[in-house]
């Protein structure tokens, strides 16, 4: 896996002319994206609900978390799914730019790290794919950014979840349908679990890339706590306004 990641970033940055894939600027270095355009992450609304991290008007929690409160504790983002970060994972997920996840895990990290109310957590897994859309896009977007970060801090990946029935895209589906279409889509790696050393009470940080309803976040950790896991925080790299 790791020496096949490794083979893609030599070749992209072999191929790939210096240019931003965004702005289109000449990079002085083989990143894809300049530094700018990733400075230019921010979050559409500084009031956030303290479940989902969804952007509010008022109060402190927003209307579908106050209905049904999530299975996961709290989620952390980069910024808000809006251009520039909207663009920058479209070309990290659908344009086969693997090496983006180094740049991506370091500002998850920087989000994560200066939370002071995210202590007593030594594990993190993500979001699976089924092998086949691994396949078809050739990694997992999700897991490259759980490798990623947990050589930034130190945290251990475990490969707990996988997902078990071949769903439609969550895409195009309004929030009711995205709640029903992933119910019972995730399981957990029992075997994993069986060989998992840690104490549970610790928690857990569930990684994915982009926030939109939850639906799928929840189902999984939803998964986690029924395994144990005391506390699920999300770690995303965009949330949909």
């Amino acid at each position: 896996m790791i020496p096949l990641f490794r083979f893609l970033i030599d070749l992209e940055e072999f191929v790939f002319p210096p240019f931003c894939s965004i702005c289109e600027n000449e990079l002085k270095e083989a990143k894809i994206i300049c530094h700018r355009c990733f400075d230019k992450i921010y979050f559409v609304s500084r009031k956030k609900c303290k479940f989902c991290n969804k952007p509010l008007k008022s109060g402190s929690i927003c209307k579908k978390c106050r209905e049904e409160t999530p299975a996961f504790d709290s989620v952390i983002s980069c910024g808000s799914y809006v251009p520039p970060l909207s663009d920058i994972i479209k070309i990290y997920k659908y344009r086969d730019r693997p090496s983006l996840s180094i740049r991506l895990a370091r500002k998850l990290y920087s989000h994560y790290s200066s939370r002071a109310d995210i202590r007593n957590i030594d594990y993190l897994t993500w979001i699976p794919m089924r092998r086949a859309e691994k396949r078809e896009r050739g990694y997992n977007q999700s897991q490259l950014l759980a490798f990623e970060f947990s050589k930034i801090s130190s945290l251990k990946s475990i490969d707990l979840l996988f997902k078990a029935v071949n769903i439609p895209s969550q895409t195009t589906l309004p929030y009711e349908k995205r709640r029903g279409n992933v119910k019972g889509a995730y399981g957990i790696r029992e075997n994993t679990l069986k060989k998992f050393k840690g104490d549970p009470d610790k928690g857990i940080i569930l990684i994915d890339d982009v926030l939109t309803t939850g639906s799928t976040l929840n189902e999984c950790a939803k998964r986690l706590k029924e395994a144990g896991f005391k506390k699920v925080i999300g770690l995303v790299l965009a949330i949909s306004p």
